[in-house]
Parts: C-alpha cells; sequence; structure tokens
C-alpha cells in the first residue's frame, strides 16, 4: 500500500482536462484559479480516511506486539540483600573478604 496515496495524483494527471471542465467544484468562479485541486484534494481526503484502511486504527489502537523470549535463568531475579542488624537499630553488611595473604606475597629481591 504504498502507492495508494499517489492513485488520486496520477489520476489527476491524466484526465487533468475532464477534471477541470466537468467534476471542479469552483468552476463557476475562475477567478480561484483552482483547475480542479478541489476534486484532488476531495480524493486524497477519501483515500485516507480511516474507513478505506482493511486494517483500521480503532482495532489495533497504536498498540504494537513484540514476540521476545525471555530466558528463565534471566526472567527468575531474586534479590540477594541481606543484612545484619544489631539491637541499635545499625544495619551492616559484611560482603568484603580480604584476600591480602601475607604468606605468598614476597618483595622482589635484587
Amino acid at each position: 500500500m504504498v502507492f495508494r496515496p499517489l492513485i488520486p495524483l496520477v489520476e489527476y494527471a491524466v484526465n487533468y482536462d475532464y477534471i477541470v471542465e466537468t467534476l471542479c467544484i469552483n468552476k463557476s468562479r475562475p477567478e480561484l484559479h483552482c483547475n480542479g485541486t478541489c476534486y484532488l484534494t476531495r480524493e486524497i481526503a477519501k483515500n485516507n480516511a480511516p474507513e478505506s484502511f482493511p486494517l483500521s486504527k480503532s482495532k489495533n489502537s497504536g498498540k504494537t506486539l513484540l514476540d521476545i523470549y525471555i530466558l528463565p535463568e534471566i526472567a527468575d531475579v531474586t534479590p540477594k540483600f541481606e543484612a545484619f542488624s544489631s539491637g541499635t537499630g545499625f544495619s551492616y553488611k559484611t560482603d568484603y573478604f580480604f584476600l591480602f595473604l601475607k604468606s605468598i606475597f614476597r618483595p622482589p629481591v635484587f
């Protein structure tokens, strides 16, 4: 349906003389220099009317459906927050481990 808006334009170009002489609404007022553009705008509006589309926007209402597959491992999110509390209302979390091993570290000897 890419060429659908172009159909009235092609019809206007092909039948220009007939449209100007017969179908023009403003042929009684030549000072407007309409030359059938009134007919063209009416046909374009009729062509773009919502009832002329097979899939009405009222059915779709602008919503799009995305097909996404989410892996179960990713979808299962559990919070890993554990807080240790004392009686004073202070929470302290100990996730840090001191990994500096003095027995392994030896400075280089020159």
